[in-house]
């Protein structure tokens, strides 16, 4: 079955549902596989409340979110792969396909050469480092 047939058949939310799925879990989060894997080790690490964003985690989440990541990142190495991805889509045009917040262990994903559309990355000139080193330092100070 093709990913997008399964999200048509889905009523509820399949990471509320998935104590079958879960490898490792904690208090708050668990470790899983991805049914629709970019790599056939492709793991997520999924907040057991139901949460769309990382801004609504509370800090014990944080905490047992972070711990299941390096868990994942220590299987994916014993696993012997020398790369891998951390992703999280935040966001309402993130196109997280599921609206619960996960994050993606991927190993072997190569990001590269290319940005998001697909145009090959330029290196910033010294007048843009300046004005976004100024614009997030910035905005950075004014967030307690």
């Amino acid at each position: 079955m093709f990913y997008q047939d399964y999200l048509k058949k889905i009523k509820t939310c399949p990471f509320c549902k998935a104590k079958k799925r879960m490898f490792i879990d904690n208090e708050s989060a668990y470790l899983t596989y991805s049914k629709a894997p970019y790599h056939p080790h492709h793991l997520l690490v999924i907040p057991k409340r139901h949460v769309v964003s990382f801004f609504n985690l509370s800090a014990q989440e944080d905490k047992d979110i972070a711990a299941l990541v390096k868990v994942g990142a220590q299987i994916l190495k014993k696993l012997k792969y020398d790369s891998f991805s951390i992703l999280v889509r935040e966001g309402p045009d993130s196109d997280k396909s599921i609206k619960h917040l996960h994050y993606h262990l991927i190993p072997n994903i190569r990001i590269g050469d290319v940005d998001a559309h697909g145009v090959p990355r330029k290196i910033l000139t010294a007048s843009e480092i300046k004005s976004l080193s100024a614009k997030i330092i910035s905005l950075a100070s004014k967030i307690k």
